[in-house]
Protein backbone atom coordinates (compact mmCIF):
# COMPACT_ATOMS: atom_id res chain seq x y z
CA UNK A 1 0.00 0.00 0.00
CA UNK A 2 2.84 2.97 0.90
CA UNK A 3 5.05 1.84 -2.44
CA UNK A 4 1.89 2.21 -4.10
CA UNK A 5 1.29 5.59 -2.49
CA UNK A 6 4.75 6.55 -2.89
CA UNK A 7 4.38 5.57 -6.64
CA UNK A 8 1.29 7.53 -7.67
CA UNK A 9 1.95 10.74 -6.20
CA UNK A 10 5.35 10.90 -7.36
CA UNK A 11 3.96 10.28 -10.68
CA UNK A 12 1.55 13.10 -9.70
CA UNK A 13 3.77 15.60 -9.51
CA UNK A 14 6.00 14.24 -13.03
CA UNK A 15 2.67 15.09 -14.42
CA UNK A 16 2.91 18.78 -13.84
CA UNK A 17 5.97 19.56 -15.03
CA UNK A 18 5.08 18.88 -19.06
CA UNK A 19 1.58 21.22 -18.28
CA UNK A 20 1.66 24.85 -19.98
CA UNK A 21 3.50 27.53 -18.22
CA UNK A 22 0.75 29.95 -18.94
CA UNK A 23 -1.75 29.39 -16.43
CA UNK A 24 -4.97 31.16 -16.48
CA UNK A 25 -6.42 31.98 -13.33
CA UNK A 26 -7.94 28.11 -13.31
CA UNK A 27 -4.54 26.17 -13.86
CA UNK A 28 -2.79 29.34 -10.87
CA UNK A 29 -5.21 28.58 -8.28
CA UNK A 30 -5.36 24.45 -9.07
CA UNK A 31 -1.23 24.36 -8.21
CA UNK A 32 -1.86 26.56 -5.30
CA UNK A 33 -4.58 24.45 -4.09
CA UNK A 34 -2.42 21.41 -5.03
CA UNK A 35 1.47 22.97 -3.55
CA UNK A 36 0.88 25.03 -0.56
CA UNK A 37 -1.09 22.64 0.94
CA UNK A 38 1.49 20.12 3.13
CA UNK A 39 -1.32 17.93 4.43
CA UNK A 40 -3.86 15.78 3.02
CA UNK A 41 -6.62 16.96 4.86
CA UNK A 42 -5.81 21.10 3.70
CA UNK A 43 -5.30 19.60 0.30
CA UNK A 44 -8.56 18.07 0.35
CA UNK A 45 -10.34 21.11 1.55
CA UNK A 46 -8.59 23.75 -0.83
CA UNK A 47 -9.62 20.89 -3.57
CA UNK A 48 -13.13 20.95 -2.63
CA UNK A 49 -13.23 24.86 -2.34
CA UNK A 50 -11.52 25.24 -5.99
CA UNK A 51 -13.96 22.38 -7.78
CA UNK A 52 -17.07 24.89 -6.37
CA UNK A 53 -15.34 28.14 -7.45
CA UNK A 54 -14.75 26.32 -10.96
CA UNK A 55 -17.63 24.21 -11.74
CA UNK A 56 -17.03 23.64 -15.76
CA UNK A 57 -16.07 19.51 -15.81
CA UNK A 58 -14.67 20.00 -19.50
CA UNK A 59 -11.53 22.59 -18.13
CA UNK A 60 -8.87 20.54 -17.80
CA UNK A 61 -7.73 21.60 -14.33
CA UNK A 62 -11.39 20.98 -12.68
CA UNK A 63 -10.86 17.28 -13.99
CA UNK A 64 -7.47 17.28 -12.39
CA UNK A 65 -9.33 18.96 -9.22
CA UNK A 66 -11.11 15.66 -9.20
CA UNK A 67 -8.31 13.53 -9.56
CA UNK A 68 -6.41 14.48 -6.80
CA UNK A 69 -9.61 14.18 -4.65
CA UNK A 70 -10.10 10.80 -5.60
CA UNK A 71 -6.47 10.18 -4.59
CA UNK A 72 -6.18 12.47 -1.86
CA UNK A 73 -8.36 11.05 0.02
CA UNK A 74 -7.64 7.32 -0.75
CA UNK A 75 -4.29 8.65 0.82
CA UNK A 76 -6.12 9.15 4.03
CA UNK A 77 -7.80 6.11 4.29
CA UNK A 78 -11.37 7.52 3.36
CA UNK A 79 -11.96 4.68 0.62
CA UNK A 80 -15.93 5.73 0.16
CA UNK A 81 -14.67 9.40 -1.15
CA UNK A 82 -11.92 7.72 -2.78
CA UNK A 83 -14.30 6.10 -4.81
CA UNK A 84 -16.78 8.79 -4.64
CA UNK A 85 -14.21 11.15 -6.91
CA UNK A 86 -12.83 8.39 -8.79
CA UNK A 87 -15.67 7.34 -10.46
CA UNK A 88 -16.78 10.96 -10.98
CA UNK A 89 -13.41 11.69 -12.86
CA UNK A 90 -13.90 9.07 -15.02
CA UNK A 91 -17.52 10.37 -15.97
CA UNK A 92 -16.01 13.44 -16.67
CA UNK A 93 -14.04 12.21 -20.11
CA UNK A 94 -10.62 11.40 -20.94
CA UNK A 95 -7.73 12.75 -19.10
CA UNK A 96 -4.48 10.81 -20.37
CA UNK A 97 -3.81 7.12 -20.07
CA UNK A 98 -1.46 7.65 -17.29
CA UNK A 99 -3.70 9.70 -14.99
CA UNK A 100 -6.50 7.02 -16.09
CA UNK A 101 -4.19 4.20 -15.37
CA UNK A 102 -3.28 5.72 -11.74
CA UNK A 103 -6.89 6.65 -10.97
CA UNK A 104 -8.16 3.04 -12.05
CA UNK A 105 -5.60 2.02 -9.66
CA UNK A 106 -6.79 4.15 -6.62
CA UNK A 107 -10.41 2.48 -7.57
CA UNK A 108 -9.07 -0.81 -7.10
CA UNK A 109 -7.29 -1.14 -4.20
CA UNK A 110 -10.45 1.15 -2.90
CA UNK A 111 -12.43 -1.42 -3.45
CA UNK A 112 -9.81 -4.33 -2.28
CA UNK A 113 -9.75 -3.12 0.80
CA UNK A 114 -11.21 -6.48 2.50
CA UNK A 115 -11.87 -4.20 6.34
CA UNK A 116 -13.61 -1.55 3.92
CA UNK A 117 -17.83 -1.72 4.21
CA UNK A 118 -17.71 -1.10 0.29
CA UNK A 119 -15.35 -3.86 -0.04
CA UNK A 120 -16.17 -5.63 -3.66
CA UNK A 121 -13.91 -8.52 -5.51
CA UNK A 122 -15.45 -8.22 -8.69
CA UNK A 123 -15.18 -4.57 -8.83
CA UNK A 124 -11.72 -4.15 -7.65
CA UNK A 125 -10.67 -7.18 -9.86
CA UNK A 126 -12.79 -4.87 -12.91
CA UNK A 127 -10.67 -1.52 -12.27
CA UNK A 128 -7.00 -3.59 -11.71
CA UNK A 129 -7.33 -4.92 -14.99
CA UNK A 130 -8.22 -1.28 -16.39
CA UNK A 131 -5.10 0.24 -14.89
CA UNK A 132 -3.14 -2.72 -16.63
CA UNK A 133 -4.15 -2.08 -19.76
CA UNK A 134 -4.34 1.52 -19.61
CA UNK A 135 -0.58 1.34 -17.81
CA UNK A 136 0.67 -0.67 -20.40
CA UNK A 137 -0.36 2.17 -22.69
CA UNK A 138 1.03 4.92 -21.20
CA UNK A 139 4.46 3.08 -20.91
CA UNK A 140 3.95 2.61 -16.77
CA UNK A 141 5.77 0.31 -15.28
CA UNK A 142 5.01 0.91 -11.87
CA UNK A 143 1.29 1.50 -11.87
CA UNK A 144 1.49 -1.98 -14.13
CA UNK A 145 3.00 -4.55 -11.58
CA UNK A 146 1.30 -3.05 -8.78
CA UNK A 147 -1.92 -3.82 -9.79
CA UNK A 148 -0.51 -7.20 -11.17
CA UNK A 149 0.42 -7.58 -7.35
CA UNK A 150 -3.22 -6.78 -6.33
CA UNK A 151 -4.64 -8.62 -8.95
CA UNK A 152 -2.61 -11.71 -7.72
CA UNK A 153 -3.85 -11.05 -4.31
CA UNK A 154 -7.61 -10.68 -5.26
CA UNK A 155 -7.46 -13.95 -7.71
CA UNK A 156 -4.94 -15.75 -6.07
CA UNK A 157 -4.69 -19.70 -6.47
CA UNK A 158 -7.77 -21.45 -5.88
CA UNK A 159 -8.46 -21.52 -2.02
CA UNK A 160 -7.36 -24.27 -0.39
CA UNK A 161 -9.71 -26.00 1.90
CA UNK A 162 -9.78 -24.52 5.33
CA UNK A 163 -11.05 -25.70 8.40
CA UNK A 164 -13.61 -23.54 10.16
CA UNK A 165 -11.21 -22.76 12.68
CA UNK A 166 -8.97 -21.68 10.05
CA UNK A 167 -11.03 -19.75 8.06
CA UNK A 168 -12.87 -17.86 10.74
CA UNK A 169 -8.79 -16.63 12.24
CA UNK A 170 -7.68 -15.64 8.80
CA UNK A 171 -11.15 -13.70 8.17
CA UNK A 172 -9.83 -12.05 11.58
CA UNK A 173 -6.01 -11.22 10.47
CA UNK A 174 -7.48 -9.58 7.32
CA UNK A 175 -9.74 -7.59 9.44
CA UNK A 176 -13.18 -8.62 7.91
CA UNK A 177 -14.67 -8.59 10.94
CA UNK A 178 -18.49 -8.65 9.67
CA UNK A 179 -17.26 -11.83 7.22
CA UNK A 180 -16.11 -13.56 10.81
CA UNK A 181 -19.49 -12.83 11.78
CA UNK A 182 -21.41 -13.91 8.69
CA UNK A 183 -19.21 -17.20 8.52
CA UNK A 184 -20.13 -17.70 12.13
CA UNK A 185 -23.61 -17.64 12.56
CA UNK A 186 -23.35 -20.72 8.98
CA UNK A 187 -21.82 -22.66 11.14
CA UNK A 188 -23.06 -25.92 13.43
CA UNK A 189 -23.77 -25.45 17.03
CA UNK A 190 -21.12 -27.95 17.64
CA UNK A 191 -18.43 -25.68 15.49
CA UNK A 192 -19.74 -22.40 17.45
CA UNK A 193 -18.79 -23.93 20.88
CA UNK A 194 -15.73 -24.39 19.80
CA UNK A 195 -13.05 -22.10 22.39
CA UNK A 196 -11.21 -21.29 19.21
CA UNK A 197 -13.93 -19.85 16.95
CA UNK A 198 -16.07 -18.67 19.81
CA UNK A 199 -13.52 -16.84 21.04
CA UNK A 200 -12.52 -15.06 17.55
CA UNK A 201 -16.45 -14.35 16.79
CA UNK A 202 -16.00 -12.11 20.78
CA UNK A 203 -13.14 -10.30 19.41
CA UNK A 204 -14.94 -9.56 15.82
CA UNK A 205 -17.92 -8.40 17.87
CA UNK A 206 -15.83 -6.00 19.96
CA UNK A 207 -13.98 -4.58 16.93
CA UNK A 208 -17.54 -3.73 15.00
CA UNK A 209 -18.46 -2.12 18.78
CA UNK A 210 -21.25 -4.76 19.19
CA UNK A 211 -20.81 -4.36 23.11
CA UNK A 212 -24.36 -6.08 24.19
CA UNK A 213 -23.35 -9.28 22.03
CA UNK A 214 -19.88 -9.03 23.00
CA UNK A 215 -20.38 -9.17 26.40
CA UNK A 216 -23.09 -12.08 26.81
CA UNK A 217 -20.03 -13.85 24.16
CA UNK A 218 -16.91 -13.31 26.18
CA UNK A 219 -19.24 -13.98 29.35
CA UNK A 220 -20.36 -17.35 28.35
CA UNK A 221 -16.53 -18.06 27.50
CA UNK A 222 -16.07 -16.63 30.79
CA UNK A 223 -18.37 -19.21 32.89
CA UNK A 224 -16.44 -22.16 30.95
CA UNK A 225 -13.01 -21.01 30.96
CA UNK A 226 -11.56 -18.79 33.33
CA UNK A 227 -9.03 -16.98 31.67
CA UNK A 228 -7.61 -13.56 31.71
CA UNK A 229 -8.70 -12.25 28.52
CA UNK A 230 -11.91 -12.92 28.66
CA UNK A 231 -12.29 -11.05 31.82
CA UNK A 232 -10.55 -8.52 30.31
CA UNK A 233 -12.60 -8.06 27.31
CA UNK A 234 -15.77 -8.37 29.87
CA UNK A 235 -14.18 -5.64 32.03
CA UNK A 236 -13.35 -3.19 28.75
CA UNK A 237 -17.00 -3.28 28.10
CA UNK A 238 -18.21 -1.84 31.38
CA UNK A 239 -15.68 0.46 30.70
CA UNK A 240 -16.77 1.50 27.73
CA UNK A 241 -20.68 1.49 29.15
CA UNK A 242 -19.67 3.30 32.14
CA UNK A 243 -18.90 6.43 30.65
CA UNK A 244 -22.86 6.43 30.45
CA UNK A 245 -23.90 4.41 33.29
CA UNK A 246 -21.44 5.01 36.45
CA UNK A 247 -22.81 2.74 38.17
CA UNK A 248 -20.83 0.07 36.07
CA UNK A 249 -17.32 1.33 37.44
CA UNK A 250 -17.73 -1.35 39.96
CA UNK A 251 -18.37 -4.04 37.85
CA UNK A 252 -15.54 -2.87 35.14
CA UNK A 253 -12.89 -3.08 38.08
CA UNK A 254 -14.08 -6.16 39.55
CA UNK A 255 -13.01 -7.54 36.36
CA UNK A 256 -9.76 -6.05 35.53
CA UNK A 257 -9.02 -7.26 38.79
CA UNK A 258 -9.93 -10.91 38.10
CA UNK A 259 -7.77 -10.56 35.13
CA UNK A 260 -4.99 -9.29 36.65
CA UNK A 261 -5.02 -12.67 38.85
CA UNK A 262 -5.81 -14.81 36.04
CA UNK A 263 -2.89 -13.08 34.45
CA UNK A 264 -0.33 -13.60 36.64
CA UNK A 265 -1.46 -17.21 37.30
CA UNK A 266 -0.88 -17.64 33.53
CA UNK A 267 2.59 -16.56 33.66
CA UNK A 268 1.92 -12.58 31.82
CA UNK A 269 3.01 -9.89 34.96
CA UNK A 270 2.67 -7.18 32.37
CA UNK A 271 -0.43 -7.87 31.24
CA UNK A 272 -1.17 -8.22 35.23
CA UNK A 273 0.01 -5.38 36.17
CA UNK A 274 -2.02 -3.29 33.28
CA UNK A 275 -5.16 -4.61 34.02
CA UNK A 276 -4.88 -4.00 38.10
CA UNK A 277 -3.95 -0.62 37.37
CA UNK A 278 -7.05 -0.43 34.65
CA UNK A 279 -9.07 -1.44 38.42
CA UNK A 280 -7.65 1.47 40.09
CA UNK A 281 -8.64 4.18 37.64
CA UNK A 282 -11.86 2.68 37.23
CA UNK A 283 -12.56 3.52 40.97
CA UNK A 284 -10.90 6.70 40.83
CA UNK A 285 -13.57 7.24 37.87
CA UNK A 286 -16.59 6.42 39.88
CA UNK A 287 -15.59 8.84 42.68
CA UNK A 288 -14.42 11.39 40.29
CA UNK A 289 -11.40 11.28 42.02
CA UNK A 290 -9.62 12.82 39.04
CA UNK A 291 -11.48 16.15 38.29
CA UNK A 292 -11.63 16.31 41.93
CA UNK A 293 -7.82 16.47 42.62
CA UNK A 294 -7.18 18.58 39.20
CA UNK A 295 -9.53 21.12 40.84
CA UNK A 296 -7.50 20.81 44.18
CA UNK A 297 -4.40 21.44 42.10
CA UNK A 298 -6.07 24.46 40.62
CA UNK A 299 -6.75 25.83 43.87
CA UNK A 300 -3.55 25.36 45.57
CA UNK A 301 -1.82 26.78 42.88
CA UNK A 302 -3.97 29.72 42.87
CA UNK A 303 -3.53 30.58 46.67
CA UNK A 304 0.06 30.35 46.33
CA UNK A 305 0.30 33.32 43.92
CA UNK A 306 -2.61 34.82 46.50
CA UNK A 307 -0.14 33.98 49.36
CA UNK A 308 3.27 35.61 47.47
CA UNK A 309 1.21 38.66 46.42
CA UNK A 310 0.48 39.24 50.01
CA UNK A 311 3.62 38.49 51.39
CA UNK A 312 4.86 41.47 48.86
CA UNK A 313 2.07 43.91 50.27
CA UNK A 314 3.19 42.95 53.81
CA UNK A 315 7.14 43.74 52.63
CA UNK A 316 5.95 46.75 50.94
CA UNK A 317 4.14 48.06 54.04
CA UNK A 318 7.17 47.65 56.12
CA UNK A 319 9.25 49.69 54.19
CA UNK A 320 6.23 52.40 53.95
CA UNK A 321 6.48 52.45 57.48
CA UNK A 322 9.71 52.49 57.81
CA UNK A 323 10.29 54.68 55.16
CA UNK A 324 7.92 57.33 56.63
CA UNK A 325 9.44 57.16 60.40
CA UNK A 326 12.49 57.70 59.13
CA UNK A 327 10.87 60.98 57.25
CA UNK A 328 9.56 62.08 60.17
CA UNK A 329 12.93 62.04 62.88
CA UNK A 330 14.38 64.47 59.79
CA UNK A 331 11.89 66.40 59.46
CA UNK A 332 10.56 67.46 63.10
CA UNK A 333 13.87 66.69 65.05
CA UNK A 334 13.68 70.16 67.35
CA UNK A 335 9.61 69.66 67.47
CA UNK A 336 6.73 67.99 68.33
CA UNK A 337 5.30 66.29 64.71
CA UNK A 338 1.82 67.44 64.02
CA UNK A 339 -1.00 65.26 64.46
CA UNK A 340 -1.21 64.68 61.02
CA UNK A 341 1.73 62.64 60.48
CA UNK A 342 0.75 60.38 63.45
CA UNK A 343 -2.50 60.09 61.12
CA UNK A 344 -0.59 58.69 58.37
CA UNK A 345 1.94 56.50 60.13
CA UNK A 346 -1.16 54.79 61.81
CA UNK A 347 -3.07 54.57 58.67
CA UNK A 348 0.04 52.61 57.79
CA UNK A 349 0.58 50.71 61.00
CA UNK A 350 -3.35 49.70 60.78
CA UNK A 351 -2.88 48.29 57.29
CA UNK A 352 0.10 46.56 58.02
CA UNK A 353 -1.72 44.96 61.16
CA UNK A 354 -4.69 43.73 58.99
CA UNK A 355 -2.61 41.89 56.44
CA UNK A 356 -0.85 40.28 58.91
CA UNK A 357 -3.32 39.14 60.81
CA UNK A 358 -5.71 39.23 57.60
CA UNK A 359 -7.38 35.54 56.82
CA UNK A 360 -6.28 33.31 54.14
CA UNK A 361 -8.44 30.95 52.02
CA UNK A 362 -5.51 28.52 53.15
CA UNK A 363 -8.30 26.75 55.06
CA UNK A 364 -10.36 26.06 52.61
CA UNK A 365 -7.55 24.69 50.81
CA UNK A 366 -6.82 22.09 53.92
CA UNK A 367 -10.13 21.16 53.76
CA UNK A 368 -9.98 20.22 50.40
CA UNK A 369 -6.93 18.17 50.91
CA UNK A 370 -8.11 16.11 53.46
CA UNK A 371 -11.48 15.36 51.54
CA UNK A 372 -9.23 14.02 49.06
CA UNK A 373 -7.17 12.15 51.23
CA UNK A 374 -10.00 10.77 53.04
CA UNK A 375 -11.17 9.83 49.29
CA UNK A 376 -7.79 8.50 48.33
CA UNK A 377 -7.82 5.99 51.13
CA UNK A 378 -11.72 5.12 50.77
CA UNK A 379 -11.03 4.23 46.87
CA UNK A 380 -7.51 2.12 48.47
CA UNK A 381 -9.86 0.64 50.68
CA UNK A 382 -12.26 -0.70 48.28
CA UNK A 383 -9.50 -1.87 46.22
CA UNK A 384 -8.33 -3.96 48.53
CA UNK A 385 -11.25 -5.47 49.44
CA UNK A 386 -12.20 -6.30 45.55
CA UNK A 387 -8.70 -7.81 45.61
CA UNK A 388 -8.81 -10.06 48.03
CA UNK A 389 -12.07 -10.83 46.97
CA UNK A 390 -10.69 -11.85 43.76
CA UNK A 391 -7.98 -13.83 44.76
CA UNK A 392 -10.14 -16.05 46.98
CA UNK A 393 -12.13 -16.64 43.80
CA UNK A 394 -8.91 -18.26 42.54
CA UNK A 395 -7.30 -19.42 46.03
CA UNK A 396 -4.45 -17.01 45.51
CA UNK A 397 -2.98 -15.92 48.80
Amino acid sequence: MKQFLLTVFTLVILTFTVLPQNYDNAGMDYTKALFENKTTSSRIKALKSYIQTYTDTTNKFVKLAYYQLSLNYFEGKDYTNAIKFGEKTLSLGKLGNGEEARLNLVLANSYGIKSFSGFNKDKALKYTKKAIKLGKLAGDDKVVSTANRLKSSLSGPPPRKLSPEQKIKKLYSDEDFRGVINTFSSFSESIKNKEEISKIYGYALFKLKKYDKALKQFKNLYSKYKKGTYAKYIADIYAKRSRYDKSLYTQAAIFYLDASILYKNEGSSSNSKIAAGKAKVMLENKYGYKSKYISYQKEIKKQQSSSQKHTSEIRNTKKKIRDFKRYMRKTYRDVQAPQFEYDKLSKLEKRLEKLESGSSNSSSSNKTGEALVKLRKKIDSEYEQLLKSSKEKFNNN
